[in-house]
């Protein structure tokens, strides 16, 4: 009775742990594009695989005998390392075909889960032997002082008490586990933002150092010589403290990592967006500026205007036959009067006064650069000029900054419209190369400050993901293209 009932319970454990492993796993990474919405069939299948492996490797005898050298099982403790290493490789091939994103952050994850399993099991193993240990000595002293009940019955109680010691013990363990786990994959979703490779590094290390004592301890916590299992903690008695304080102080340091870093991408998250709001003021400023700027322009034309109708009529009422180079006079007059007008004109008309003043800003700062634009102002699909005037901006900063260093600059703004769809295209010459970040996905600025490398891109990408659209960058004959693609609402 006692073999099928330790059967059935180490049988269930091994399946909730199996389970548990593959459902944080499910919620720190997402499943690939045709996996959609299987998520539960992928689960199960992972538990179906891994437990017909652990049936395999503890009851038949062939798996027995080439994984722990007997076909009895595992004798010494560090036989069971290939197992464990098997296990982890099983889950992480699993992994990286159902899931997707980084292979590093597939791997640290399904690597830290086993790390925290191994830590977990021996902290409470350390104690419950001990538990064990204190049972035994108590049973055993009632037995030397001659209780007659205990004479009779000391198999039978040591038994019940094996019995529930075991089930306390795997209840617990699978109890530490979701609770410890559930506390990392709080810590570790980033909503699919991606780390450094120093992050990655400060996440791993912890981790990599609990796996490592886990092995160092399976391979010294139990061994079989001379017909005798000789135990780590019977031969040095301070173990029963130690192994327990180390492993505790492994899940800490692995849990405390994963909450330090969320903590500092959340405090750098935050300071990207007070520069992008800076950005975003400066840019209103500048643009305030260039509309005052133009009503200055416009008061100060309109007031000077009657002096310049009368200079005029005196002019028109010389004969010229007197008054030297007159015509050349009369004409230098009205070249200095059509440059003050065209100072308050605007360089491009896109339908919209806030592109049109962005957009004349920038072809006056690009002077001998070639500057081309075919830019109209998508009306009625709810798209803010505000927003617009944040893309061209930025956009066009780099484009003007990029056709500064090379031989033969040009800039070219185009837009068109497909229903509800606005794309903005903005080429320019470009000869170097693009620098990207360590994720491969941003581009870096050639800009000395790095400390705000970025902050433009960043600013576009967040008004492009307002209206559900997407940045796309290329360098193809000589040619740097930033495409922009916004969804708008029909009114």
């Amino acid at each position: 009775m006692r073999e099928p009932l330790y059967f059935i319970q180490d049988l269930l454990c091994a399946v909730l742990r199996r389970y548990l492993m593959i459902h944080v796993i499910c919620g720190i990474l997402s499943v690939k594009g045709r996996f959609i919405k299987k998520e539960k069939q992928i689960a199960a299948g992972y538990v179906a695989l891994s437990m017909a492996f652990y049936m395999a490797a503890n009851y038949l005898s062939v798996f027995t005998l080439l994984l722990y050298g007997d076909r009895r099982g595992m004798l010494e403790s560090r036989r069971s390392i290939l197992p464990l290493l098997l296990n982890i490789a099983l889950l992480l091939v699993y992994s990286l075909y159902f899931y997707s994103g980084k292979k590093s952050k597939i791997c640290y994850t399904v690597f830290t889960i086993y790390t925290l399993n191994e830590l977990i099991m021996f902290t409470l193993h350390s104690l419950f032997v001990a538990l064990l240990g204190g049972m035994s000595d108590m049973l055993t002293k009632q037995v030397t002082e001659g209780n007659e009940f205990f004479l009779q019955n000391y198999w039978t109680i040591f038994e019940i008490y094996q019995f529930f010691w075991n089930l306390s013990f795997q209840t617990l363990l699978c109890l530490a586990f979701y609770y410890i786990t559930k506390i990392l994959k709080q810590n570790l979703i980033y909503e699919s933002k991606e780390l450094s490779r120093v992050q990655e590094l400060f996440l791993a290390v912890p981790s990599a150092t609990g796996m490592s004592i886990g092995i160092m301890l399976r391979s010294i916590m139990y061994s079989y010589k001379d017909m005798d299992n000789q135990f780590l903690m019977d031969r040095y008695p301070e173990t029963r403290l130690l192994i327990p304080l180390i492993s505790g102080l492994c899940i800490f340091s692995i849990i405390l990592s994963a909450v330090i870093l969320r903590k500092l991408v959340e405090s750098g998250e935050r300071e990207m967006l007070v520069e992008i709001y800076q950005n975003r003021i400066n840019d209103m400023e500048e643009h305030m500026k260039d509309v005052e700027h133009l009503y200055d322009g416009i008061r100060g034309m309109r007031h000077d205007m009657r002096n310049y109708v009368a200079d005029l009529g005196i002019l028109l009422q010389h004969d010229g036959k007197n008054c030297g180079d007159y015509g050349k006079e009369v004409q230098k007059y009205l070249d200095g009067l059509y440059l003050s007008m065209e100072e308050l004109d605007m360089k491009c008309s896109t339908g919209n006064p806030v592109t049109d003043v962005v957009i004349s800003r920038k072809m006056r700062r690009a002077q001998e650069i070639p500057f081309e634009c075919n830019f109209i102002f998508p009306e009625g699909i709810g798209i803010s000029a505000f927003d617009l005037s944040i893309l061209l901006n930025n956009g066009l900063d780099n484009a003007l900054e990029a056709s500064e260093k090379e031989d033969n600059p040009y800039i070219r703004l185009d837009s068109y419209r497909k229903e509800n769809m606005f794309f903005i295209e903005i080429r320019n010459a470009f000869s170097g190369r693009l620098t990207l970040d360590e994720t491969g996905k941003n581009l870096i600025t050639g800009k000395p400050d790095s400390s705000i490398h970025g902050l433009g891109i960043k600013n576009m990408k967040n008004c492009a993901e307002k209206y559900y659209g997407t940045l796309r960058w290329e360098v193809r004959n000589q040619e740097f293209l930033l495409a922009i693609m916004l969804q708008g609402k029909e009114k």
